[in-house]
């Protein structure tokens, strides 16, 4: 089949931990599969290293020696933390599908993702001068289509609202993107990041996630946190829940993205095409409160459980403007899990439809299966799966794959449903590794419900000799 033609200069922005980061010649950030595992015990060091003083967002460069030079293609994951499925996959659609050359059609945006996202932007900026400079010797109406993921998407929309960048840009596609922020920086903030396997402690990333002007960028926007007298903002806390720097989170809201609310209004809502995929169904944080001392994170807002994708919840997943535009405007749900959403089919397919301009009659319905599964596991424990489909009287199967060889993990595991509709598995203990879980429909179940997948980490539970640790990252 012929690749459809493309005029314009695609770039994808990866999210979060997205970008390999070298120093001096070496990477200090890029985790294969199958050594996820054994990196974790050096996560500690090695990530904790990468933290941040001051971080002058006027300044190209930190002066550290640090560069991001590439995205990272395969599944990295650092359990509880934040999790990606990848970019290959996306990156095979639209180059087996568009006639695209990588490198001046088809670009990847690499940048450090530990600094204030207005860097990035303008970095993003001098890119795309570039680019359609080239390309609109050939096709002089060329424009760029933006396809950020989680956090990517947050640096582009800089870029169309501060930077003049809605002058060149034809279209918008977020996966994932906390375009209001995400309750997982809070967390992350006040309670810090410790990862345990049995008593011993893998690591501790609170140092280096407390440094990071981008983690601040994360902070949700909307009134979040009760400290018992109703929510009220992060930015509004005023030094009352520690490890939330006023003054950053702040700077956050007003500087980046209150600026970013403010330009929308320089130009017409038609000056771009905005095409936002949000997860509806998993489990996802949503709110706060601080109880003796400590900040207690809810998978729900006002009592009510209105879902997302497992990290973004689905309130935050779509641009502020949109909610003006409604009902006219319709984001693509999608059941799957915040890591894999870049990689889901059905998003993909309709990506492929929106990329191709052809018309569509509508969004598919979802039908979604809720997952619940351990992200990290000791050698010799079982995983427990956990799934709720949003349809009744189906049939589920669990299946794995080892990511270091892609291959699956014996057959499929029929799922237990219990008389609440809640489907149950349990996996023998697995070697240590890192894997791919799937669970989708059975049988006659196979096309009533969308698959959903997540990462799943074993470790053997004592840390690794040196060489191992030298050899992780």
């Amino acid at each position: 089949m012929p690749r459809a033609p493309m005029g314009d200069v695609v770039v994808v922005l990866p999210g979060i931990l997205g970008s390999v980061l070298r120093r001096d010649g070496k990477d200090v950030w890029s985790v294969s599969p199958g050594a996820i595992g054994r990196a974790l015990w050096s996560l500690g060091g090695s990530l904790n290293d990468l933290a941040i003083g001051d971080d002058p967002w006027e300044a190209d460069d930190l002066g550290d020696g640090v560069v991001a030079t590439r995205l990272l293609p395969d599944v990295h994951l650092v359990p509880g933390l934040w999790g990606i499925d990848g970019y290959s996959g996306i990156a095979s659609m639209i180059t087996d599908h568009f006639d695209v050359e990588p490198g001046r059609t088809y670009v990847e945006f690499p940048y450090d993702w530990r600094r204030d996202n207005r860097v990035a932007a303008r970095l993003l900026r001098r890119l795309v001068d570039e680019k359609l400079h080239a390309q609109r010797q050939v096709n002089r109406d060329a424009k760029v289509v933006l396809v950020g993921h989680s956090m990517g998407g947050l640096v582009a929309r800089y870029f169309l609202e501060c930077l003049d960048g809605w002058r060149d840009t034809r279209l918008l596609i977020t996966f994932g993107t906390p375009h209001r922020g995400s309750l997982n920086a809070v967390d992350f903030l006040a309670n810090g990041f410790v990862k345990k396997v049995g008593p011993l402690k893998v690591t501790d990333l609170t140092t280096l996630l407390r440094s990071l002007t981008s983690v601040y960028q994360l902070l949700p926007i909307f009134p979040c946190v009760d400290l018992g007298e109703g929510y009220v903002r992060v930015a509004e806390l005023a030094g009352a829940v520690p490890g939330i720097d006023a003054d950053r989170a702040t700077s956050a809201l007003t500087d980046f993205h209150r600026a970013i609310e403010a330009g929308t209004t320089a130009h017409d809502a038609g000056a771009y095409a905005i095409h936002s995929v949000v997860g509806i169904t998993q489990g996802t944080l949503q709110s706060a409160r601080l109880t003796d001392g400590r900040l207690v994170v809810e998978q729900h807002h006002g009592g009510q459980d209105h879902g997302g994708d497992g990290t973004v919840p689905r309130v935050s997943a779509t641009p502020v403007e949109t909610d003006d535009w409604q009902p006219g405007y319709q984001p693509m749900y999608s059941s799957d899990r915040h890591a894999s959403l870049q990689n889901a089919d059905p998003v993909q397919t309709q990506l492929l439809g929106i990329l191709t301009a052809r018309p569509l009659s509508g969004f598919r319905a979802v039908r979604g299966v809720r997952l619940e599964a351990d992200e990290l596991l000791a050698e010799g424990e079982s995983l427990v799966v956990t799934a709720l489909p949003e349809i009744a009287n189906v049939d589920l199967q669990a299946t794995l794959t080892d990511l270091s060889t892609g291959q699956p993990v014996g057959p499929a595991i029929a799922m237990r449903r219990d008389a609440d509709e809640v489907h149950h598995a349990e996996v023998p203990p697995l070697a240590a590794g890192d894997y791919r879980l799937r669970v989708d429909g059975a049988g006659t179940s196979h096309d009533l419900v969308d698959p959903v997948h997540g990462l799943v980490c074993v470790l053997v539970d004592a840390a690794p000799d040196t060489d191992a640790n030298a050899g992780a990252m």
